[in-house]
């Protein structure tokens, strides 16, 4: 686990500091990479990543690396996100398990559709004001542990310093 973790996460964001991206960029890029893996809609993240990546100029590699990293917390936070969508929109409460939920997508996909769109687009909701306060706040607590990992790392030769 150990081995796995510096290879995919730990080597990837000392590469991009080598590269010249700068902590702050680096932590704006994990921050949103972190908050949109958790979207709660199921297949669109890797889609999402790369569309905020090339919009806001942030270092691919790392956003997609953060977003396959908290993939599992995309099921964990499923159901709390259909619920604070609930309870923001004053809707109904859907009536289904994290398991049903999977399992529905993934059998009738059809049918999970039109059941799920409300719920999906209120958790959506959610997830957006979860994630306007919440991305200042990983960007503010990581970029002091990416200023200290940037001084541990000499730049690459040719590396840009384009600073996201």
């Amino acid at each position: 686990m150990r081995h796995w973790l510096r290879r995919r996460v730990y080597e990837p964001l000392l590469a991009a500091l080598r590269e010249g991206v700068t902590p702050a960029g680096l932590a704006h890029c994990v921050a949103v990479g972190a908050m949109i893996g958790i979207f709660p809609a199921i297949g669109t993240t890797t889609l999402l990543c790369t569309a905020a990546a090339l919009a806001l100029r942030l270092n691919m590699v790392v956003i997609l690396a953060v977003n396959y990293l908290v993939y599992p917390l995309q099921f964990a936070l499923l159901i709390p996100f259909f619920r604070a969508g609930e309870w923001l929109f004053g809707a109904e409460r859907l009536s289904l398990s994290a398991g049903e939920v999977v399992a529905l997508v993934r059998d009738t996909p059809i049918v999970a559709i039109d059941r799920l769109w409300t719920v999906t687009w209120h958790a959506a909701a959610a997830w957006l004001v979860l994630t306007l306060l919440t991305v200042p706040l990983i960007r503010a607590a990581l970029t002091p542990a990416f200023r200290r990992m940037a001084r541990l790392v000499p730049p690459a030769p040719g590396a840009t310093g384009n600073g996201t």
